[in-house]
């Protein structure tokens, strides 16, 4: 089964779409779904392959956990924001509680809150929707602002349920995901991800470690850390005005040329050439705004 992986510390995605194009299928990060428009039904499987089906509508909101199996079908041409994050962005961004408070497991992914609560979600993705439409100065600090207090406004609807609830510790999923966290803090600095630094701080062998990324991440672990430091750059190429030399230096390229090569390899442009074209695209956007506010 596919999993997918991120390769950014929080990601904002808006769909539209008749039918869903992803079938049954997993994260190794958390993934908030709002149904902006549109009804259907989401699906999701437990440990034990017992099936949920929970139907959706305009102001549904899904909080789906990382590994957890589950797909979308359409009834009617549906619009969502889906807000992704991980584990460590959680832990970093708001407090280790909060977290391990999402993790919370006799709770289904539909996100239940009080009339009140349920409003300010509402205009809290409002917020992040619109500005992810019209990027500006400090759209990245705005929306992580609005990001934390709806993850800790889930967070306490959680608990309201049960104050002392917490997730059952599975020592392999924590040391699974701890290591992509680790690979993700540590970008920048190559050699703390060399395969034997790698092994020495997880206590793996070095025939083995490959095998184990593999079956709990479906890629590999080269693939991931290439990935995860092309996407980094090119968040940081389309998002600022620093140098490619400041760029290559912050994602653990050794020099621009090498940044330069890899992300024309994968993209197909320079990254001078993306930049402007992603300054076109915001323009674009911004002159259509109206367009994409949600109402």
């Amino acid at each position: 089964m596919w999993k997918e992986n991120l390769y950014e510390p929080a990601e904002i995605l808006i769909r539209e779409h008749e039918i869903f194009p992803i079938e049954e299928h997993q994260h190794s990060f958390f993934e908030m779904a709002y149904i902006v428009s549109g009804t259907g039904m989401f699906h999701t499987y437990g440990k034990i392959s017992e099936k949920k089906e929970i139907p959706y509508s305009a102001g549904t909101i899904f909080l789906i956990p990382p590994d957890t199996v589950h797909c979308f079908t359409i009834h009617t041409y549906s619009k969502y924001v889906f807000l992704r994050f991980t584990d460590q962005y959680v832990t970093e961004c708001i407090g280790k509680y909060v977290a391990h408070t999402l993790y919370l497991p006799e709770k289904t992914p539909l996100v239940v809150m009080s009339d009140k609560e349920a409003q300010t979600a509402r205009q809290l993705i409002s917020f992040i929707a619109d500005e992810q439409a019209n990027r500006q100065n400090f759209s990245v600090y705005l929306q992580q602002q609005w990001l934390n207090s709806l993850i800790a406004l889930i967070a306490r609807s959680f608990l309201a349920d049960n104050q002392t609830a917490f997730p059952a510790d599975t020592e392999e999923t924590d040391k699974a995901l701890y290591l992509l966290q680790y690979i993700q803090q540590h970008i920048h600095q190559p050699q703390m991800l060399r395969i034997e630094a790698l092994c020495q701080k997880f206590n793996l062998s070095e025939n083995y470690i490959g095998r184990y990324f593999k079956r709990h991440f479906q890629e590999s672990l080269q693939q991931y850390i290439s990935r995860n430091r092309i996407k980094m750059a090119e968040s940081l190429i389309k998002d600022t005005q620093l140098s490619m030399k400041e760029i290559a230096y912050r994602t653990g390229y050794s020099d621009a040329c090498h940044l330069t090569k890899k992300f024309q390899s994968y993209y197909g442009l320079s990254p001078l050439k993306y930049r402007k074209q992603s300054i076109l695209q915001k323009k674009e956007q911004h002159n259509s705004s109206s367009d994409s506010t949600l109402r």
